[in-house]
């Protein structure tokens, strides 16, 4: 779905009207790993083909989970698959922005806002008290959120629907990749703490990500389980990938 501007097709820009939620279709411990932030777990759930828009029995789903914890990884992670649908309401008609503008989570605002999404956001979207996520955040004294939503300009897609550099989840190893961030963490890459090394297997993580896996042990790839062939012990001994650290570079990040 492509929204197009100067009035070609209005229709396009209006808020998505997403589907109401199954209720008790998320498992328990599944609305607990989002809003905890167990990345890995959440891939694992919708790499084994579960449904993305599942809610748990009150209503929340694994974005609105992730939304009320202000995890901004999984949160990131959920908005580059095609099928979620970002205006879900639960029991009380709130929405994932509405909870991630009540708890005070700016930078989770910011990304629900920034992201092209073929679910087109409902930032004026009102919940059974008539409530906002503008008026949430002001209830609630979150200054930072109320002034990201006061100066609201959603993204338009490009032509086609297609969000660019998108890691799509369909099945199991379905993937498109992401050149400019790692895949464990789904952190931009930058020119310290998150700065791209290749494995020699010829995947890549950022530096952080090396040192927290070697913090459990010898270094092996999180992907294909490969060994590092050279013994490290610090994530500074493996190799920077320079193709994209080049890039980075001349960005200036």
């Amino acid at each position: 779905m492509a929204y197009k501007q100067g009035g070609q097709d209005e229709q396009l820009l209006k808020p998505c009207i997403c589907p109401a939620v199954v209720f008790a279709s998320l498992p328990g411990d599944m609305y607990l790993a989002a809003k905890n932030g167990d990345l890995r777990r959440v891939r694992k759930y919708l790499e084994d083909g579960h449904d993305i828009n599942a809610a748990d029995s009150d209503g929340y789903t694994l974005l609105s989970s992730a939304c009320v914890g202000g995890q901004l990884s999984v949160v990131r992670l959920l908005q580059r698959q095609p099928h979620l649908h970002r205006n879900p309401r639960d029991w009380a008609g709130d929405t994932p922005l509405m909870y991630a503008a009540m708890m005070g989570h700016a930078e989770v605002v910011k990304e629900l806002i920034s992201r092209p999404h073929q679910c087109r956001l409902d930032v004026n979207a009102c919940n059974n008290y008539d409530e906002t996520a503008l008026d949430l955040a002001i209830i609630n004294n979150h200054a930072d959120v109320e002034s990201v939503l006061q100066n609201v300009k959603l993204p338009q897609l490009s032509a086609g629907g297609n969000n660019g550099n998108e890691r799509l989840i369909v099945k199991p190893s379905a993937y498109v990749e992401l050149k400019f961030e790692c895949e464990v963490c789904l952190e931009d890459y930058n020119k310290n703490e998150r700065r791209p090394r290749i494995l020699s297997c010829g995947h890549s993580l950022c530096t952080s990500c090396i040192t927290e896996t070697l913090n459990h042990g010898p270094l092996k790839c999180p992907f294909c389980r490969s060994p590092h062939v050279i013994d490290v012990r610090f994530a500074a001994e493996v190799p920077v990938n320079f193709t994209v650290d080049g890039v980075i570079q001349q960005q200036g990040t």
